[in-house]
């Protein structure tokens, strides 16, 4: 099957594309390493395949309406709150 054929396929029997799809599992990810540790914002980026911290802000915002730094600060408070 070509490239171009796998992504039409895809889009048609998942509903989104091969990028998109790309882009979502990248944030959930992101999402988990942001939640779970306390590495530099700037390397999950890049070990989730961003690039770099923009572009990672980019998607977030796009997506979740929030910005990484936010999302970890606010899961960091619930984890707090609910081990108190």
């Amino acid at each position: 099957m070509s490239l171009r054929n796998l992504a039409r396929v895809y889009k048609h029997k998942i509903g989104r594309t091969l990028a998109k799809a790309v882009e979502v599992f990248r944030l959930e990810v992101a999402r988990r390493l942001l939640e779970d540790s306390t590495r530099n914002i700037d390397r999950i980026a890049v070990h989730c395949g961003f690039g770099d911290e923009k572009r990672m802000r980019v998607t977030f915002q796009r997506n979740l309406g929030v910005a990484p730094r936010d999302c970890r600060e606010r899961f960091a408070v619930s984890r707090v709150a609910t081990v108190a």
